[in-house]
């Protein structure tokens, strides 16, 4: 049975957690839990040198990064509503997967790192130059979510859910959940979109995945971290 690696706080891993309750593909999940750093340990390197979270182990086959599992996945089970046949539509899919790590993804990964996880972690005080940069990005990077990837569908560039909508949402997930950005009233188009993933995937499967998130957009506010405004 397919064995699933991962860490909820992390966006990648919470795509493919969505995507495997969702598809119901036979598989279990063992939790990886980067913040007692158990993703440096012996045991997880041999499964993955890089380090990261997730990984798969598909009966021996070890693949790591998050678009390409969850492409081997919808190959191997067939699941084209997630992942078309049809190669223009296909590459339209890829083109946001591939878009999506220096934009989107190092925006809301930068500003979370800055903000929480590395204060937290070394004491040192939050840097601003990062932060100041994610935002620009991650403000950039939703502006061409509404203005190009949403301009003419309901779905990132296509009429139905695929992968790319399940990968991008928990990126924007990540600074509207979990530092409490106020992403709906700054992009409409944007928050419709988060509600119409989260009912096509369904409510409880997103909400589940996002529980952890939600406890660490919780102890923002208790901390009161200086979070920027859209």
């Amino acid at each position: 049975m397919l064995k699933a690696y991962l860490d909820l706080m992390s966006q990648p891993s919470r795509a493919l957690y969505i995507f495997l309750k969702y598809t119901k593909i036979p598989h279990t999940i063992h939790p990886v839990a980067l913040r007692k750093g158990e993703h440096l340990q012996p045991e997880f390197t041999k499964i993955n040198p890089f380090k990261v979270v997730p990984v798969i182990d598909d009966d021996g086959f070890l693949l790591p990064e998050s678009v390409a599992i969850l492409q081997y996945l919808c190959n191997k089970h067939n699941i084209h509503s997630l992942y078309p046949k049809d190669l223009q539509q296909r590459a339209k899919i890829e083109a946001f997967t591939h878009w999506q790590h220096l934009n989107l993804r190092f925006a809301g990964g930068g500003l979370f790192q800055s903000l929480l996880i590395q204060p937290l972690a070394t004491g040192k005080p939050i840097d601003e130059a990062r932060v100041q940069l994610s935002k620009k990005v991650l403000k950039a990077s939703l502006g061409k979510i509404e203005q190009i990837y949403l301009k003419d569908t309901p779905f990132l560039n296509s009429d139905s859910l695929s992968i790319a909508d399940i990968l991008g949402v928990c990126e924007v997930m990540q600074v509207q959940m979990g530092l409490g950005m106020d992403v709906p009233t700054h992009y409409p188009k944007v928050a419709k979109w988060i509600e119409l993933v989260r009912e096509s995937v369904g409510a409880s499967i997103f909400d589940d995945a996002h529980s952890f998130i939600l406890k660490a957009g919780e102890k923002v506010k208790m901390m009161e971290v200086p979070v920027p405004k859209l």
